[in-house]
């Protein structure tokens, strides 16, 4: 188990964070041949695609093993058309053989990948990916005249598109985006040169895409668009706009006009104390659900860790280490102790399922490697820690010991920090 000292955060604390995701754990089923991690609470004995795969992001730093085999599982779940379900029983009304999830399966699998020097292991997670990004590039998807990806349902959030070919949602077409710059860096890693010049050309194709038909200048936010309709959306504003820091898919020239709406307080609560909502305050959607999950509503004003985790690394990846670090440092100690599905902004109660997977999962995630920055590369056999600490944290020490690393290797972290942090670390 993993060892931390970091204030403001007690370790059973962060140990009942891996209590919850043992708590998820179902034995195999649905298709499923391993045992995988469902979403938790009420949603049953059940895996989807999304929980089940960011369950693994935090869970690998206890059990990497465990984690390798749960990922495998959707090879064995995969439609001969590419197509992942959204979740085991793959029947949604009308939508049956139509629907998957928001990939951010993707991430997760570059994530596991990178951490085993097992080629055929890498080879088969690499070929379900590949299968999966053609399915969602094929004519059932993807809009033929702006060449965007669309989605419906849980395929984006909020989740209440239910028309085929109609909306382009900037969190999905970013997924996808994503997608295929993973597959580029595990083409690489593989030695398939073509493949890795094919899926880079993609990656550009949709960036420019995305910069194209979702961006409204007047605002300085990226949109969901009507495609049907030749409309961008701009009277439903969503944190997702900001997804866009991700793999630098926004130009430079956009870059700070975008990340002055991220921190005008008014919108997203960027300097609140419990952190990003999903909606802006000053949206006629935005809205604080409590209780129950309750659909689409429930993503218009809450705060998720789901959001905010991909918010914290985007930022990151283009550089913004304060804005990272301040995001990353403000979803954890927001869930820290309060693992719900999502919380209020007003008060920071947990609302929806009180122990959940994902939660759990990126709360130890954001931890590891956005504030302690581990990062673990088995194909080079490369370690390297830099830590992105947040102001609050300066003139502290923070420590964290017996990280699983992969590949049967461990490693302990101590950070003095300040805005120069001093780093030691042993590799065990």
């Amino acid at each position: 188990m993993p060892e931390l000292i970091f204030n403001g955060i007690v370790q059973d604390q962060f140990a009942d964070a891996f209590s919850v995701l043992h708590e998820c754990m179902q034995e195999p089923s649905h298709g499923f041949i391993y045992p995988y991690m469902g979403p938790g609470g009420q949603y049953g004995h059940c895996w989807w695609e999304r929980d089940s795969s960011l369950t693994l992001s935090g869970y690998s730093y206890l059990d990497f093993e465990y984690c390798k085999k749960a990922l495998l599982n959707f090879t064995y779940v995969q439609k001969e058309n590419g197509r992942i379900p959204l979740w085991g029983n793959d029947r949604v009304g009308e939508l049956d053989e139509q629907l998957s999830a928001v990939p951010v399966i993707f991430d997760v699998a570059r994530r596991v990948c990178r951490r085993t020097t097992d080629r055929d292991y890498t080879e088969k997670i690499y070929n379900m990916l590949a299968k999966y990004l053609d399915w969602w590039l094929s004519p059932v998807k993807r809009d033929g005249r702006t060449g965007l990806v669309c989605g419906i349902m849980e395929e984006s959030d909020p989740s209440d598109y239910t028309d085929q070919l109609t909306y382009a949602e900037v969190d999905l077409n970013v997924q996808v985006c994503v997608g295929a710059d993973v597959l580029r860096e595990l083409a690489r890693y593989l030695g398939y040169e073509r493949d890795e010049y094919k899926y880079s050309v993609i990656f550009k194709e949709l960036r420019e895409r995305i910069n194209k038909w979702l961006y409204d200048e007047q605002s300085g936010c990226y949109y969901t668009r009507n495609v049907r309709e030749d409309e961008l959306m701009t009277y439903r504003p969503y944190n997702s706009a900001f997804d866009v820091f991700k793999r630098v898919i926004v130009p430079k020239d956009r870059a700070s006009r975008l990340l002055e709406v991220l921190k005008d307080n008014s919108k997203y609560g960027y300097y609140d104390k419990y952190g990003l909502t999903t909606a802006p305050y000053d949206s006629r959607e935005f809205c604080e659900t409590t209780g129950d999950y309750k659909g689409w509503t429930s993503w218009s004003g809450n705060i998720w860790t789901f959001r905010n985790e991909i918010i914290a690394k985007g930022l990151h990846e283009y550089g913004l280490l304060e804005e990272a670090a301040h995001v990353a440092y403000q979803t954890v100690t927001t869930f820290n102790g309060n693992y719900a599905e999502f919380v209020n902004p007003s008060t920071g109660k947990g609302q929806g399922v009180l122990r959940y997977g994902w939660t759990a999962s990126q709360y130890i995630e954001l931890i590891i490697e956005e504030i302690f920055g581990i990062d673990y590369c088995a194909w080079t056999d490369t370690l390297t820690v830099t830590p992105n600490i947040p102001k609050e944290l300066y003139g502290s020490t923070i420590s964290i010991n017996n990280v699983s690393l992969g590949n049967g290797k461990y490693v302990d972290v101590t950070v003095e920090c300040s805005e120069k942090p001093s780093v030691s670390y042993k590799i065990k």
